[in-house]
């Protein structure tokens, strides 16, 4: 078994797989994995120093999506044509790796691969044993030639500083193109330094410390914010009230470039107006760089009153639960 050979290449400890989903997932809230890296970085849009917090102190975590769903069931046919494209055999890792310098990383990746010899890979010459980790996306966004998204990037070279790994082979399957891409993304030691001290950081003085990254607005970070328990009634102390007036300072900005950004349509609107009497159903323009179309879109809405009238309103319709949060200031 190939992550035998890890064990003697790196300082690590294993942990097999020999847990139920809620234990595996609990098992991963007491350190930092590949995929919180990119996030504590600061280069993950989906995930924040925040988001990565609350997870490791159980009180939101991402529970997966469509995206996640069909990227678990594909990852085996992904793996199988890696295989055939490259040439290489391709174990599955049957459990999670521990670092023993760093007892807060763990690396739990989707496998390895071993190259007698020395094999060219994506334009990329490597030899001896590597890593494998798969991933899908619909667009290919962020996929370049030769370049991964970020936080990808930074997910692998965390695994290759808890094994000890040289090297790793990427795959991603985008599906709007039907097309599959191998990247070899080399261990940069440089960028290893930097990573390490960050995310030890992160855990001394965020997890362990019980202290909250701040926010930064992200809109999934907002969500989990959203999800967490509420007192029913609690005095909040004076570096609130600092950030309310400067939050309705930003507000006031906000709607006065709001403002100007309508009034730029307005101008556009009026020099794409035809002085002959025509009203098009669709008008295109081109400015420079810009297109800009202005067309007719025809949506069809649900005729409530009627509905009601006929008395099948309440029949049809059903609860939607949100929570709103409102913010009022007292006169005087």
């Amino acid at each position: 078994m190939l992550y035998e050979n890890v064990l003697k290449l790196g300082n690590v400890d294993f942990i097999d797989s020999n847990y139920t989903h809620e234990q595996w997932l609990k098992l991963r809230t007491t350190g930092i994995g590949g995929s919180d890296a990119g996030a504590i970085l600061g280069l993950n849009k989906y995930s924040t120093p925040l988001s990565v917090y609350l997870a490791k102190k159980d009180f939101a975590s991402f529970e997966g999506n469509k995206a996640t769903e069909w990227g678990n069931i594909l990852e085996d046919p992904i793996r199988q044509k890696a295989r055939a494209d490259l040439g290489i055999e391709i174990e599955t890792v049957p459990g999670m790796f521990r670092s023993k310098e760093h007892e807060f990383m763990n690396a739990n990746f989707d496998g390895l691969v071993f190259v007698d010899g020395e094999k060219e890979i994506a334009g990329s010459v490597v030899s001896g044993l590597g890593g494998h980790e798969i991933k899908t996306s619909r667009t290919g966004e962020g996929f370049t030639n030769d370049e991964v998204p970020d936080s990808y990037y930074a997910q692998v070279q965390h695994y290759m500083a808890v094994t000890g790994l040289s090297w790793f082979v990427l795959t991603v399957f985008i599906f709007d193109q039907y097309e599959g891409r191998h990247y070899v993304i080399p261990r940069n030691d440089d960028f290893i330094e930097q990573f390490i001290d960050r995310e030890t950081d992160f855990w001394k003085n965020n997890v362990l410390a019980g202290v909250a990254p701040s926010p930064t607005g992200n809109e999934n970070e907002l969500d989990l914010v959203k999800s967490l328990p509420m007192a029913t009634e609690i005095e909040l102390d004076s570096e609130c009230e600092k950030w309310l007036e400067e939050k309705e300072q930003l507000d006031v900005q906000i709607k006065d470039l709001q403002a100007k950004s309508d009034a730029i349509k307005e101008q556009l609107l009026m020099r794409m107006s035809a002085s002959n009497g025509e009203n098009a159903e669709k008008t295109t323009a081109i400015c420079g760089r810009w297109k800009i179309t202005y067309n007719t879109q025809v949506s069809k809405r649900v005729d409530t009153n009627a509905l009601k009238k006929a008395g099948l309103y309440e029949q049809y319709a059903k609860d939607s639960v949100s929570r709103v949060l409102r913010i009022t200031k007292s006169k005087g």
